[in-house]
């Protein structure tokens, strides 16, 4: 009894604190700010007047108190975080505010759809890109029926608005290139004309009201996708988000970084691309993000940078860690995490990406170096041959870490075959479980099996037996 008492506070408690945070003290903001916009905007009688106000003021509180209960994993599949939770409420408050503004005050509104001067899909397709479809889908039912509860659309522009969010929450489907969003807005335009002509027929309205509704309607899609080409840069960098756009453009190779990357540390270089297609792969078998997988992995070892002849894909005549001690040894080879950090952090890149780079050796222990110390010294510290990072929290990081070891580690059989490289594989993998690496990835055994499949076949074709030609095997007899 006093445990189930002990979790009704803890729930209660979490409850309250959302309540207190910012993005929800932000929202609350907006809600009063949306009342005031609607007693403005209201044009009719003192009583009538206090009465649809009040019963407003309970609607939107109401949607501010189902907004901050149910803003996490019960509702969006996902905890939103904070940038993403002021985007939310931002955009709802926006579009709530501009549809009442437009209601109360364009003098067309008796023969005009409303839904049709404001940009739904704009909205709509911003949440696609920095917060998901399913988001997406969830607002755009939620969006215009707000506008609808408050009065700012009748039923036909609540059924314009409900087409033009449904289409948009669908049309970035694994988009890439921002060009897609102009064929979006087209994809939206037709969404919009085929709701007007649904309307138009419903009312039976005249055939002279066809030509320019349809215009209307073709235009506000346009427009969404041209305002969303727009403002998807600045809020890119605003909010330090992931999205595919970016992505595509951090994942150019001749990016001035990577360029650097390939002149000072070639070695690292190659292995980073190695590691890059591992994780795509194993990413796309599994369902995670792929781009957001290689894009980590290529910049997973700019910390080498500052160091690079002291990793072994960048020496060619000698070990430089022969002539040192086996902790500096160790000191250098776990600053590339930290150095890598910071390099990320000053170019930039989103906390995503630079999440992978900390966390892709996890706090595992630099054992050659500590196997050595040992040898040496009475007493050595796990910690002092540890890595600064914590092990992955997402299912991205953790494939990379596991692609960098497996990638690193094949490197050292002798005539590699999938056999060999899938009992090797299966090794790694235990040792990372063993040492408590994968336990907050969120991977399963059976993704962990899907990985390692994976893995398996790309190694397997990079590694594969060459044919010998025949003037390979006239030297071979000659000699």
């Amino acid at each position: 009894m006093k445990a189930k008492n002990d979790n009704d506070k803890k729930v209660i408690s979490s409850l309250l604190s959302r309540f207190r945070s910012g993005p929800a003290i932000f929202s609350l903001v907006l809600c009063v700010i949306i009342i005031a916009v609607i007693i403005v905007c209201e044009n009719m009688g003192f009583i009538e007047d206090l009465r649809k106000i009040i019963g407003t003021i309970f609607l939107i509180f109401s949607f501010y108190a189902m907004y901050v209960i149910l803003q996490g994993r019960t509702i969006l599949g996902k905890e939103l975080n904070n940038s993403e939770r002021y985007l939310l409420a931002s955009i709802a408050g926006a579009y709530i505010i501009g549809a009442a503004l437009i209601k109360y005050l364009a003098s067309f509104v008796d023969a005009f759809p409303i839904s049709l001067a404001i940009p739904t899909g704009l909205f709509i397709m911003l949440l696609a890109v920095f917060m998901g479809k399913r988001t997406a889908m969830i607002m755009a039912i939620a969006l215009p029926l707000g506008a609808y509860f408050i009065g700012a659309f009748d039923n036909y522009s609540y059924l314009i608005a409900l087409v033009s969010g449904a289409a948009a929450s669908t049309v970035l489907h694994n988009e890439s290139n921002r060009m897609s969003l102009i064929k979006a807005g087209l994809v939206i335009a037709a969404a919009n004309c085929f709701a007007v002509v649904v309307v138009l027929l419903i009312r039976q309205a005249n055939i002279y009201e066809y030509p320019a509704l349809l215009f209307w309607a073709a235009l506000n899609g346009i427009i969404c996708g041209m305002l969303t080409l727009g403002f998807l840069p600045p809020l890119e960098h605003a909010l330090n988000a992931v999205t595919p756009f970016r992505l595509m453009e951090l994942s150019d190779l001749n990016a001035p970084i990577l360029r650097k990357l390939f002149t000072t540390a070639p070695g690292t270089y190659s292995h980073s691309l190695m590691v890059a297609n591992l994780a795509e792969q194993a990413c796309q078998d599994i369902g995670a993000n792929a781009l957001l997988a290689r894009v980590g992995a290529y910049y997973h070892d700019i910390g080498k940078m500052e160091n690079p002849d002291y990793f072994v894909e960048n020496q060619t005549d000698h070990n430089r860690h022969d002539e040192i001690a086996p902790r500096l040894s160790a000191t250098i080879i776990r600053s590339h995490v930290k150095l890598g950090v910071e390099k990320a952090q000053s170019l930039g890149l989103p906390k995503d990406v630079i999440s992978i780079i900390a966390e892709h050796h996890g706090n595992s222990i630099i054992s050659w170096f500590y196997n050595k110390a040992t040898e040496q010294e009475v007493t050595v510290s796990s910690e002092d041959f540890s890595y600064p990072g914590s092990p992955p929290r997402s299912k991205e990081s953790a494939i990379v870490m596991l692609a960098d070891i497996t990638e690193a580690a094949v490197r050292t059989l002798n005539k590699p075959t999938a056999g060999k490289i899938d009992k090797f594989i299966q090794q790694l993998f235990e040792a990372k479980i063993d040492h408590g690496q994968l336990s907050e990835s969120d991977l399963s055994f059976r993704d962990l099996e899907i990985i390692k499949k994976s893995f398996v076949r790309v190694l397997a074709g990079y590694y594969h037996a060459r044919i010998e030609y025949p003037k390979q095997k006239e030297e071979k007899q000659d000699e």
